[in-house]
């Protein structure tokens, strides 16, 4: 069991510690875009990134988790050890974060609880004038044990026997607008729509619009409680559409104090074409 990091930290306390570069210390870029945003987001990280940083390519890991072995030897030749203190960022003009949480979850799902996710991520980087660089640097490959946690997964089996056990409230993280079928799916042979009784409780009233930052603890829990998702005496599995947007009410939660809400990986993108279409809710 890796050490446990704070779950968020700031551009100014990363540009800080990046001055004295500790040894067990490594920024990854973990930026993904939707498909319909038709962004490159390894070409991005090569025009532009913090410094130090290494890009892990992360969306091939949506919806299908790699296996322990094979995480490990991603992260591990990008400068990951057991003992790294990692942080995450993404580059979201929207919304700041999008991608990061979901490996924050990953790094903790593999059993590496020493991992923070750089509030308000790169737009709020650049946004305070700190350096940038194209500068891609040479890390040593470090040894990285993954060691999956079950208690952070679900699987498609465990929301099925819900329906009738009823252990657990689903919450869906995605924004409002997608939940309810107001936009295009990203992927067109997925219909719009969600898993039956789940709650939406959207990334967009996490974070802070002006500042792009997590929003306080208390305020996260009266957005929960606003949704009819009493933190304190309801057990949540959180979902989404690809398992992304789902880890933000995980990171939520964990803000809130309750460190284990595990995700329903495979999410809407995975129940539509293997659920039962009683349990399903589908939109125009």
């Amino acid at each position: 069991m890796s050490s446990q990091a704070p779950p968020l930290i700031s551009a100014s306390i990363l540009k800080e510690t990046l001055k004295t570069m500790p040894a067990n210390f490594q920024v990854l870029d973990v930026s993904w875009h939707l498909p319909t945003f038709n962004r490159d987001a390894p070409e991005e990280f090569t025009e532009k990134h913090i410094p130090t940083a290494q890009f892990l390519q992360t969306e091939a890991y949506n919806n299908k988790l790699p296996t322990p072995e094979q995480f490990g030897e991603d992260v591990g030749k990008l400068g990951v050890g057991d003992d790294t203190h990692v942080v995450v960022y993404d580059n979201n003009p929207t919304f700041g974060m999008f991608s990061a949480p979901r490996a924050w979850w990953l790094f903790r799902y593999y059993g590496h609880e020493n991992v923070s996710i750089l509030d308000g991520g790169f737009p709020k980087w650049e946004e305070a004038g700190y350096e940038t660089t194209d500068v891609v640097d040479k890390v040593e490959p470090k040894t990285f044990k993954a060691n999956p946690n079950a208690a952070l997964l679900r699987t498609m089996a465990d929301i099925e026997a819900n329906f009738k056990k009823k252990r657990f409230t689903l919450v869906d993280g995605r924004p409002a607008n997608s939940f309810l079928g107001l936009t295009p799916y990203p992927w067109p042979e997925i219909k719009r729509g969600h898993i039956k009784g789940a709650i939406n409780v959207p990334l967009s009233l996490l974070i802070d619009s002006g500042t792009k930052q997590m929003k306080s603890a208390d305020v996260i829990r009266a957005v929960f409680k606003e949704a009819d998702v009493d933190l304190d005496t309801v057990s949540i599995v959180a979902t989404c559409g690809c398992g992304v947007t789902a880890c933000f009410p995980v990171l939520g939660a964990y803000l809130c104090g309750h460190e284990a809400v595990p995700v329903y990986d495979g999410s809407w993108t995975e129940y539509y074409v293997k659920g039962k279409p009683e349990n399903m809710v589908l939109l125009s």
